[in-house]
């Protein structure tokens, strides 16, 4: 017998100003994700950071990981709903603490390309609004 797999891919902002600024609040994710009705949840979380959260749920991760909505919605959300949750974000911290893909750009190129690099968000804030899920 074959079975159907059904995935759901709901990207998230980090940040609760720019969350507020395109309308993707915490409530809306929540709806989203009540109506979707997950069995699992994958999320942008490192697993040690996962595994901390797992012993000490006060435990608020490290280097700014996993994000606020992990402790404001996902993971109460996951044990008042019984959906599992499964980290799924993994970096190496020399690269994590020195991230700066622009660096080794030279003088002039690393202003241009950041300055592209601006507008190519601004370009994709821009979305936010052409549907009911705000960036999907």
């Amino acid at each position: 017998m074959n079975t159907l797999t059904v995935v759901g891919v709901l990207g998230t902002i980090h940040n609760e100003e720019l969350r507020q600024k395109y309308n993707c609040s915490l409530d809306l994710y929540k709806e989203i994700i009540e109506e979707f009705n997950p069995d699992i949840i994958c999320g942008e979380v490192h697993p040690n950071a996962w595994d901390k959260y797992c012993k000490n749920k006060r435990e608020r991760g490290y280097w700014g990981e996993p994000a606020s909505e992990y402790w404001e919605l996902i993971f109460p959300l996951c044990e008042n709903n019984k959906i599992k949750f499964v980290p799924i974000d993994w970096f190496e911290l020399d690269v994590w603490n020195n991230f700066d893909p622009f660096a080794e750009l030279p003088e002039g190129v690393r202003e241009n390309i950041m300055r592209m690099d601006d507008e190519w968000f601004d370009k994709q804030m821009a979305t936010h609004s052409f549907g009911r899920i705000p960036f999907n």
